[in-house]
């Protein structure tokens, strides 16, 4: 393969944190950076489950117990990363909560937990490694947000919510770190075959059948389909790529 080609996307050197990693679309984009090259950490609250991603996973992957809820708790967490680990060049904000209900039955704890995760806990570790990475002159910050933030979806309206204001920082974030060679973009993956996509349709046939029948490509997506578009994100071949929302589903969202 030509060398010129593999260094686009060779991320050799860098260090990056995924959060939600140890399953899932987490699990897949820790699995394709890794392959990229890059020393992947992942965090989740169940230490159970990140000891056996990063068991799969082999020597590039590390973990480390962490909840992104205790925003308090995020500076010293990202200053132990890149002390242990040398740096902390690419952060990936995956961890995610689910919220199916009819409007009239959401409350407004409901809307507390799922924006604690999504958006607080996702701008709070974006806010802690802004320092490290413009020290370097470097850096790249990946958001994971839905399909529900562009298409008008029943029984969503707080994840959509939350997953809709990640675009909105995605945009605003790029902005303000820019200047500083840090780029901000954020995925819209589709509907991608996972636990929690399973744990919100396998009930819902009709749910399902809509789904196929608004995709053109008439298939769920694959974890690595995400996890292939975090390492086109955050490499070279994506450095003039800053504040845009990159949809990864099959057509969906222009689909008739």
């Amino acid at each position: 393969m030509d060398a010129f080609f593999e260094q686009a996307f060779d991320l050799s050197g860098q260090v990056a944190l995924v959060t939600g990693g140890g399953s899932g679309l987490g699990y897949a984009t820790a699995k394709c950076l890794a392959a990229a090259g890059a020393k992947v950490v992942i965090t989740g609250r169940r230490e159970e489950v990140l000891a056996k991603a990063c068991q799969e996973l082999g020597d590039r992957v590390c973990y480390y117990v962490h909840d992104v809820t205790d925003t308090d708790a995020a500076p010293t967490f990202i200053a132990r990363v890149v002390d242990e680990q040398g740096g902390c060049d690419i952060l990936v904000n995956n961890a995610g909560r689910h919220c199916k209900k009819p409007v009239e039955e959401i409350t407004i704890q409901d809307f507390r937990d799922v924006m604690d995760v999504h958006l607080y806990g996702s701008f709070a570790l974006s806010q802690a490694v802004i320092p490290y990475m413009r020290a370097k002159k470097r850096g790249s910050i990946l958001f994971i947000s839905s399909m529900s933030a562009l298409l008008g979806m029943t029984r969503v309206c707080v994840y959509g919510s939350a997953k809709s204001a990640l675009m909105g920082l995605t945009r605003c974030m790029a902005g303000d770190v820019s200047a500083d060679g840090i780029r901000v973009n954020a995925i819209i993956p589709g509907f991608i075959d996972t636990p929690m996509f399973h744990q919100a349709v396998d009930s819902d046939l009709p749910r399902q059948q809509k789904i196929l029948g608004h995709t053109p490509m008439g298939s769920y997506g694959r974890p690595e389909d995400i996890g292939w578009a975090a390492v086109y994100l955050c490499s070279n071949a994506a450095s003039f790529v800053n504040g845009t929302s990159l949809t990864v589903d099959g057509g969906c969202a222009i689909g008739f």
